[in-house]
């Protein structure tokens, strides 16, 4: 009982963040290919309150990385979540 109920919070931890990173490739492109779009505006309000901190974050331990002008939080969000996924994958092993 236990573990199947370990196993569904597992899988669907996992799938939101699955989701949460196509999310981010959507708004990515259609931020370059639409960008005044009404829908790559509303993903673009939600992607904005994930990317603001990680924006911040290079800004204070890779300044130079800023000045370059171009933005690469999309990138290093969607490694990040790739990390949290590959950890939750280790300890649902762990686990079950």
């Amino acid at each position: 009982m236990l573990v199947g109920l370990l196993n569904l919070v597992f899988t669907i931890l996992n799938w939101a963040l699955v989701l949460l990173q196509w999310a981010l490739v959507v708004y990515v492109i259609l931020s370059l290919v639409l960008p005044q779009n009404k829908y790559t505006q509303l993903l673009g309000k939600y992607a904005q309150v994930l990317l603001t901190p990680v924006r911040r974050q290079m800004e204070r331990f890779f300044p130079k990385l800023v000045s370059i002008g171009m933005d690469v939080s999309p990138i290093v969000l969607w490694l990040l979540i790739f990390v949290v996924r590959w950890l939750l994958e280790l300890l649902r092993n762990i686990l079950i």
